[in-house]
């Protein structure tokens, strides 16, 4: 079968993105072994006249919702739309991955045909159910379906302590000046930017941009910063596995970034958190029964490194919940696909 990807947020360069994306792929293709996979990358737009020809050749449409329907975005909005528009072409229309906040009412209308819905929290699962949409599903983000190696015990002498970047550049900002102070390890979740033509998330804009925020900075002797996102390349680790291995070789992770703390949670890897611009990573600890890890900017210029440490670490208990929740994804997402590629099948066989 033909399948339409909507939302590819490997153009983001984020390594959560990354596995997102590589997941979402993976499972198509082990539950369809002929799948053709096209894909509309996140922020890049396409008319509908052009949608209604595309869909001549398509049979189902996925949508990404990772970290875009919320708030009423505009480009969750634009998603959500075509969506609607291949429903009306009677394909098969599966929103996944998604979290639901802040969304008007009248989106409702959009989505309520879809022939599946997959929320990635439980707050978000049951928003949706208050609606009565019979299609509905819960599964964790889509990067629990890795495999990950864990954190082991004696990694733990190790005095080296990550912090991750923000959403937001302020704060990221100020997490880079604290690791600087502290002399903790910044690490950011953003990956390089591609240099090579046809790569997803090759941006020429951007690259010349790095380029002469670069010679700025030197004739300016540092003086000279440039938004945070083209400070953070010169920090960033353009490999997602060597990213993991980073963070597994540390005492514990402080981060503002939803998939980083995904990894932290799979690795076991003690963790503390800033709040981001939903309830996603608050929603994710308390549906795996975990303690709230949140701390705030000031907190981490006052503690000491071991009541940091006291309070990112998990209790016995913890890891048990985090090994069952782990497993129980998996089978989740497993159980998810078979239906995605099962009722696909038996649709456009009728």
């Amino acid at each position: 079968m033909r399948y339409f990807l909507l939302n590819d947020t490997r153009s983001g360069l984020h390594h959560g993105c990354e596995v997102v994306m590589q997941n979402l792929i993976e499972s198509l293709c082990i539950q369809d072994a002929n799948a053709e996979i096209l894909t509309l990358c996140t922020g890049q737009k396409i008319s509908e006249e052009k949608w209604e020809i595309i869909l001549n050749s398509i049979d189902v449409v996925l949508i990404n919702g990772e970290g875009t329907l919320h708030s009423a975005s505009a480009y969750g909005f634009f998603l959500l739309k075509l969506g609607h528009q291949a429903k009306l072409r009677n394909k098969f229309v599966a929103l996944i991955n998604s979290t639901w906040e802040n969304n008007p009412d009248s989106w409702i209308g959009l989505i309520q045909n879809f022939d599946l819905i997959t929320l990635r929290d439980q707050k978000s699962f049951h928003t949706l159910k208050n609606y009565n949409l019979p299609q509905l599903y819960y599964a964790p983000d889509l990067t629990f379906i890795s495999n990950h190696n864990i954190l082991e015990k004696r990694i733990l002498s190790t005095n080296n302590i990550i912090v991750n970047d923000s959403v937001y550049a302020g704060i990221a900002d100020q997490l880079f000046e604290i690791s600087r102070t502290r002399k903790f390890s910044y690490y950011p979740i953003t990956r390089k930017l591609p240099t090579k033509e046809g790569i997803v998330g090759y941006n020429n804009k951007k690259l010349n941009k790095q380029k002469l925020y670069n010679i700025l900075s030197n004739i300016s002797f540092g003086l000279f910063k440039p938004r945070r996102f083209y400070q953070d390349l010169s920090y960033a680790i353009d490999n997602t596995v060597e990213f993991k291995n980073k963070l597994l070789q540390s005492k514990f992770v402080i981060t503002g970034r939803y998939h980083c703390l995904c990894f932290c949670l799979q690795m076991q890897i003690p963790v503390l958190i800033i709040a981001s611009n939903t309830n996603k990573m608050k929603n994710l600890l308390e549906d795996i029964g975990l303690d709230d890890r949140h701390i705030t900017l000031e907190e981490l210029k006052e503690f000491t490194n071991d009541e940091l440490y006291q309070r990112a670490k998990y209790s016995d208990n913890e890891i048990e919940k985090l090994l069952h929740f782990n497993h129980h994804a998996k089978t989740l997402h497993s159980n998810i696909f078979n239906v995605i590629i099962l009722s696909s099948k038996i649709k456009n066989v009728t």
